[in-house]
């Protein structure tokens, strides 16, 4: 420490200098800083208060002692989704329910569907239709010339498959003006062979002949009707004879019939 003291002055006085002691710069902390910084404090010339360190407050937790601190419940979170719930589905509601008919059907019918499924397996049941043994086969055709229009029906009546009758049905349509020569010479053809076959057993001959339409019918019993006398009136009245035989079998007529274009089925 010095004293300056003028020589020359005679009223000079010493006095001392109090030495000046430079303060800290204050530093103000980041939001990074764990610690909380206090500016020092000067006490008096000589001494220099150092800061505190103080460490941060822990915040304190609502938490329930025994609860996970880290779990969060979010009892709004809860609320809505309570409220948000939907019913299922009335469609799904109801496959549901024809999904349980059809188990309780499977197995009341299951002895049922095991049989099907083996004589399918085996060969047996090709999905065949049930062949008529016996019963009628029905077999029918249109036609048309230049003048006139033909329906056929054909009936052959069997039994085991074996033909037993016939009946002949055609029906023959005209003009009442244009065609009544042509009508008039088929209605005398069938009279014909109604007169040649009238005392024959086993064969019946109709004619049902109007201005424009002319129906013939041939009923046949091959069991009972005699055969070559049969031949022979139709030859005399100009006919064709059917030629189908007694117990021939109905599975060739068939084919025989479908082959030349008639439409035919089975009737029992």
């Amino acid at each position: 420490m010095n004293n300056n003291i003028d020589n020359n002055n005679p009223n000079s006085v010493n006095v001392p200098v109090t030495p000046t002691v430079p303060t800290t710069p204050t530093v103000q902390p980041t939001t990074q800083d764990k610690f909380v910084m206090q500016q020092p404090q000067i006490v008096n010339s000589n001494t220099v208060q150092m800061p505190q360190v103080t460490q941060p407050q822990q915040p304190v937790s609502n938490v329930p002692t025994g609860q996970d601190p880290n779990r969060i419940t979010n009892e709004n979170l809860k609320t809505v989704e309570i409220k948000n719930y939907t019913p299922p589905n009335k469609f799904k509601i109801v496959l549901l329910i024809l999904f349980f008919i059809i188990l309780i059907a499977f197995v009341l019918f299951l002895p049922e569907i095991t049989e099907f499924i083996k004589k399918y397996t085996s060969g047996q049941d090709k999905y065949e239709k049930e062949v008529i043994k016996t019963g009628n086969l029905v077999c029918s055709q249109e036609k048309s010339t230049t003048d006139l229009d033909k329906e056929y029906e054909l009936t052959f009546t069997f039994i085991d498959s074996e033909l037993t009758k016939t009946k002949f049905v055609t029906t023959t349509r005209g003009d009442s003006t244009v065609d009544t020569e042509v009508l008039d010479s088929l209605a005398n053809s069938c009279k014909k062979l109604d007169t040649e076959t009238k005392d024959l057993e086993g064969i019946v001959v109709r004619c049902d002949y109007t201005d424009s339409m002319l129906i013939e019918t041939q009923s046949i019993d091959l069991e009972v009707v005699d055969q070559e006398k049969l031949d022979a009136a139709f030859t005399e009245a100009g006919g064709i004879l059917p030629g189908y035989q007694y117990k021939e079998n109905i599975d060739g007529i068939e084919r025989n019939m479908k082959v030349s274009g008639y439409t035919c089925k089975r009737e029992k």
